[in-house]
């Protein structure tokens, strides 16, 4: 499987196209700092990918999520009424 390196403007593209939440994942780094910080890290984030698409690997400390419960109805003490969500890095 070949993937072309990918480009500065697309890495930017990406990080534009981020809602901006303040939630973050294990990392505890928000989307909002992302997108203000663009300019300053595209250029890094661009050859981590390129390095992580040319030796196919994905570092294991960005594969990890943050699980948290979110109340669907009902009782609130019962534990079934709720669904795991998995909050994962920005990254």
């Amino acid at each position: 499987m070949f993937a072309p390196p990918v480009t500065e403007n697309e890495i930017e593209k990406v990080i534009n196209k981020l809602k901006g939440k303040f939630s973050a994942g294990f990392d505890e780094i928000p989307e909002s700092l992302v997108k203000r910080c663009t300019h300053h890290i595209k250029k890094p984030l661009t050859h981590i990918c390129n390095i992580s698409l040319k030796f196919g690997i994905f570092p294991d400390l960005m594969k990890r999520a943050k699980i948290r419960p979110i109340f669907k109805k009902g009782d609130r003490q019962d534990i079934q009424n709720y669904r795991p969500i998995a909050v994962i890095s920005v990254f």
